[in-house]
């Protein structure tokens, strides 16, 4: 008999997880303006590197927008999603 390796999501892992579900249920719709990555940070009592990768991948995934001096708002996926954006919204 074998068994698989059991292994712990990383915060980075569990923060987008986090924002992937309140933008999937509505609870922040799209165009909702992020507070500042250090803000992030504080609020769920992680570092910096967590949230901005984990911005970063959910940018990647079509659900979040950067804009440049501007800040991360929420982006309409339902329009504007990619192939990632789907297999997230699966997952």
């Amino acid at each position: 008999m074998e068994f698989e390796k059991i292994s712990a999501p990383s915060l980075k892992d569990l923060f987008v997880k986090q924002l992937q579900s309140r933008i999937l249920s509505g609870e922040l719709p799209a165009g909702t303006q992020l507070p500042p990555e250090r803000e992030l940070a504080r609020q769920m009592q992680v570092s910096r590197a967590v949230v901005n990768g984990g911005i970063s991948d959910l940018a990647a995934q079509g659900f979040l927008e950067i804009r440049p001096r501007q800040g991360t708002c929420v982006a309409d996926y339902r329009s504007r999603g990619n192939l990632s954006t789907l297999a997230a919204i699966m997952e």
